[in-house]
């Protein structure tokens, strides 16, 4: 999937699970909707404002990673639009580690989007 003008590397439809918190509150789920290297879509009914920093559990097949993520924009609405990708956060990585790109580039062959 190419990136938008404002992405500059590529996101992969990919559904992983993502438990996120913002520090001091309870812990969420949500899933991907994208992912990349440098950021993702998170579908979650329950967004925060752009700015929040999150601590974010990406729990990919292969291993679980745990990485900073700033929320970037949050769009909220009826609970049915959760699987349309019209509501949830964008987020960026913040300091990813360097594991993340081979289980990225690992999840996209796995649902035969090519990396780029």
């Amino acid at each position: 999937m190419s990136p938008r003008p404002d992405q500059k590397t590529p996101r992969h439809r990919r559904r992983v699970e993502v438990r996120y918190r913002k520090e001091g509150r309870p812990e969420q789920i949500g899933f991907s909707g994208n992912i990349s290297t440098t950021g993702m879509m998170l579908r979650t009914p329950r967004v925060h404002p752009p700015g929040t920093i999150l601590t974010l559990e990406l729990r990919f097949p292969r291993k679980t990673i745990v990485l900073t993520g700033r929320v970037m924009w949050a769009r909220e609405g009826p609970l049915v639009w959760l699987a349309t990708g019209k509501i949830g956060m964008g987020i960026k990585f913040v300091d990813p580690p360097g594991e993340l790109a081979d289980l990225v580039r690992i999840a996209a062959a796995a649902t035969g989007t090519a990396t780029s």
